[in-house]
C-alpha cells in the first residue's frame, strides 16, 4: 500500500509543470497580440493628418481672403455712399460711360496726344497787330535827330542843297544794335548808293526802310522778324554822313511816304 502511494504521487508533479508553461504560454501570446494592436492602432493614427496642422497651413490663406473680402466690402460701401451723394445731374449719362468704356478696350493704353504744329500767323492778323497802338517799338534810340518833311525840301548839311527829308533820323553810336520795330518778313535787302546798306521789312500794312546799316546785318530776304528781332548794326549813311550818327528810318504806306513816327505811336 505504501509502495502505491508513493508511486501515484510521483506522477502528479510533471502535469503540474505543464500547466505552468502552458499558462506562461498563453500569457506571451496575449501580451504579443496587445503590443501588435497597439503598434497598429498607432501606425493608423500617424497616418491621420495632424488637424492642427491642416488649420495653421489654412490660416493664411483665409486671412488673406477674410482681408480681400473686407477691402471688397469697404470699397463697396464707399461706393454706394459716393453715389447715393452725389446729384443725380452730374452722374453720366449709360450712353456715355458705354462710349468711355469701349474706347478704353479699343485702346486700353492711352498714349499722348502729340502737339499740333503752330500754324502761321495770316497776313491779317499781323496787319491787325501791326496797327494796334503800342504795337512798334523804337528801332533804335528814341532822339530823333531830323524829322520827316512830309515832302517839304530841307537843307542837307552833306549834299549842300535843299531837298525833301522822307524818313526820319534817330540818333544812334554807330556799332549799336537796330532792331524790327513790330512783326513781318524781310521784303529786300540791297546797297544803295545814298541810303547805304539797306533793309526793306514788309511789316504787314507798311514797309519799313533800315538805312544806313553796314555788312553785319543779320538778316536776309525771306526771313520772318519779331519785334524787338536785331537786324544789324549802325554804320553810316551816304548822303547823310556830315551829320551825328544815326539810323535813317522811313516808311511808306500804300505805296506813298508817311511819318515814321505815326507808325510807331499807333496813331497811323
Amino acid at each position: 500500500m505504501n509502495q502505491l502511494k508513493i508511486k501515484k504521487s510521483g506522477k502528479r508533479g510533471p502535469s503540474k509543470g505543464r500547466g505552468f508553461y502552458v499558462a506562461l504560454a498563453v500569457c506571451l501570446v496575449a501580451v504579443g497580440a496587445a503590443a501588435w494592436t497597439t503598434y497598429d492602432g498607432v501606425q493608423k493614427y500617424m497616418a491621420i493628418e495632424d488637424p492642427t496642422s491642416q488649420q495653421s497651413s489654412q490660416a493664411p490663406e483665409q486671412e488673406a481672403g477674410n482681408t480681400l473680402s473686407g477691402i471688397k466690402e469697404e470699397v463697396s460701401s464707399q461706393s454706394s455712399r459716393q453715389s447715393s451723394s452725389q446729384p443725380s445731374n452730374q452722374q453720366p449719362s449709360s450712353s456715355n460711360a458705354s462710349s468711355e468704356e469701349t474706347s478704353q478696350a479699343a485702346d486700353p493704353v492711352s498714349e499722348p496726344a502729340s502737339s499740333a504744329p503752330e500754324e502761321p500767323v495770316s497776313s491779317a492778323e499781323q496787319e491787325t497787330f501791326a496797327n494796334q497802338p503800342g504795337a512798334c517799338i523804337y528801332p533804335s534810340g528814341s532822339t530823333v535827330t531830323k524829322e520827316f518833311s512830309n515832302g517839304n525840301p530841307v537843307y542837307s548839311l552833306t549834299m549842300g542843297d535843299w531837298r525833301a527829308h522822307d524818313g526820319t533820323d534817330f540818333r544812334a553810336e554807330a556799332g549799336s544794335m537796330v532792331k524790327a520795330v513790330t512783326n513781318g518778313t524781310v521784303k529786300d535787302v540791297y546797297d544803295d548808293p545814298l541810303l547805304g546798306r539797306t533793309v526793306v521789312i514788309d511789316h504787314y500794312g507798311f514797309e519799313a526802310y533800315y538805312c544806313g546799316l553796314g555788312e553785319t546785318t543779320l538778316v536776309k530776304t525771306g526771313d520772318q522778324v519779331e519785334r524787338g528781332q536785331e537786324i544789324g548794326s549802325i554804320q553810316i549813311v551816304p548822303c547823310e554822313m556830315n551829320e551825328e550818327s544815326h539810323l535813317h528810318f522811313a516808311v511808306q504806306k500804300d505805296g506813298a511816304w508817311v511819318n515814321p513816327m505815326d507808325i510807331i505811336n499807333g496813331t497811323n
